[in-house]
């Protein structure tokens, strides 16, 4: 089972693995999912890797699952939630639903980590994301992989556009720091290798291709193998911030693709030695031969993504659902659970917005548990939200609110949920609304119903860090 099966690392993957394997194809997109084109081998499905039950469903029968998701991809029309906070989820997630299928080996795509305190918010990510897969029980392979050299990749693509469309190029001082880009077959054959081989490859692994290059010389590489005369200028000092805004104007590449890039350019990695890299090195092609593999010499572009046709499509199907999704990390005090944090939440909440909300607990006659809750406007008493707790799948690390009404959900079949997940062995708890579909017009949610949510899980955040205190 692959995880993130619409991805270019993805995709290709398919591709080889369907002819010794049959392939599931995870995908969070029903665009994607309806738009592959069919391959012997290879069965796609269309899966929330946020619903974990469904998830869990999907996990089914699956020996061996490689997993490449991540964020950046938008799953709903508002998101207000980090990057790497839906990365943890998502993790979290996948590694409870291998667990429930006794799942055998979990290989999941890293990136390379520096050897120092300072670390991208990307990578810091990645980290997370590695915690998460290996807290349940399963064996992992986690490959380390640097900048990966393919058609449609996204820092290949960065670099291909900013040589086109610019012929001076000014560079932060960090491009001048040497990694080492590894050409997607490459990687695609160190993770066919370790498939199915946990006892031999349980832990992380660099890798890299054969060539240790600055950004710097590969864009002098990019600029040469698209016949175009390019000056480079490095500046001694360039504000991150400011080299991310002037590669996102140059190159039209949003910011969700182009800022993880830029942040990861100044670290320094050293680069460890293994089996695996070794057997890697065999047949390692070049960073000039994978790139030149993987252009349109013609148009003088990146060969396109397997994701670029259905992307426009993905679009309008997000922003017909309109759905919300909204993810806050807290800090789980000692001793505590998820089911406490909940509990608390609400508890908390009728009294920080006093005297405008009330909230009432709904409590179940026979155990005395809470089995949902009421949130009121207090003038006119009206019903703005309600919860109703699912008790079957609900854990002591995970409480499942179904919203099953009020003035503020629109009258559907689903109103999306509102759950809270120890991640991380209980260091924090996600409080996570899923799929919430407003009944407020769209632009008059986003500045009152949207923002007031905000700061209300902003102060709860700081309210639970002074009591963990």
């Amino acid at each position: 089972m692959i995880a993130g099966a619409s991805g270019f690392i993805g995709a290709a993957l398919c591709r080889e693995l369907a002819q010794d394997y049959a392939v599931t194809a995870l995908t969070r997109s029903q665009v994607h999912a309806q738009s592959q084109p069919e391959v012997s081998g290879v069965t796609w499905r269309h899966c929330d890797l946020y619903h974990l039950p469904e998830l869990t469903d999907a996990l089914k029968g699956c020996d061996y699952a490689i997993y490449l998701v991540h964020s950046l991809a938008p799953s709903s029309r508002l998101t207000q939630a980090a990057p790497r906070d839906m990365d943890l989820i998502l993790g979290d997630n996948f590694a409870r639903a291998a667990a429930a299928n006794n799942v055998k080996h979990i290989i999941f795509v890293s990136g390379l980590m520096p050897d120092t305190f300072r670390i991208s918010t990307l990578l810091w990510s990645r980290r997370e994301v590695e915690m998460a897969l290996t807290g349940h029980g399963i064996p992992v392979t986690i490959l380390r992989a640097g900048l990966v050299v393919g058609p449609g990749g996204s820092a290949c693509r960065l670099m291909v556009e900013l040589v086109r469309r610019i012929g001076i190029i000014t560079l932060p001082p960090g491009t001048s720091r040497r990694t080492r880009p590894i050409a997607l077959v490459d990687l695609i054959r160190a993770i066919r290798h370790t498939l199915g081989k946990p006892e031999q490859y349980q832990g992380h692994f660099d890798l890299g291709g054969p060539d240790c290059l600055s950004y710097e010389e590969m864009l002098r590489i990019t600029a040469r193998l698209l016949g175009l005369r390019r000056r480079f200028l490095t500046l001694p000092w360039m504000p991150n911030t400011l080299a991310t805004w002037a590669v996102r104007w140059i190159t039209r590449t949003p910011k969700a693709l182009v800022a993880p890039v830029m942040e990861s350019l100044p670290l320094e990695v050293q680069f460890k030695d293994s089996a695996l890299q070794r057997f890697v090195d065999q047949e390692a092609i070049s960073f000039e031969q994978a790139l030149d593999e993987s252009l349109d010499h013609s148009r003088k572009k990146l060969l396109p993504s397997p994701r670029d046709p259905m992307i426009k499509m993905a679009q309008r199907e997000i922003r017909k659902a309109s759905r919300v999704r909204s993810i806050q990390r807290i800090i789980q005090p000692p001793g505590q659970d998820a089911a406490w944090v909940a509990g608390n939440y609400f508890r908390w909440l009728g009294s920080c917005c006093r005297p405008f909300v009330e909230t009432v607990i709904r409590i179940d006659s026979q155990t005395g548990e809470d089995i949902g809750y009421q949130i009121y406007l207090r003038p006119g008493r009206l019903l703005l939200l309600e919860l109703e707790r699912d008790v079957l799948k609900g854990t002591s690390d995970r409480q499942i609110y179904r919203i099953i009404g009020g003035l503020l959900a629109k009258k559907h079949e689903n109103h999306g949920r509102f759950e809270f997940q120890s991640v991380l062995g209980g260091r924090y708890t996600m409080a996570a609304i899923h799929d919430f579909a407003p009944s407020l017009p769209w632009y008059l949610y986003l500045f009152t119903q949207a923002f007031a949510h905000f700061l209300v899980m902003l102060s709860y955040q700081r309210h639970l860090f002074r009591l963990s205190r």
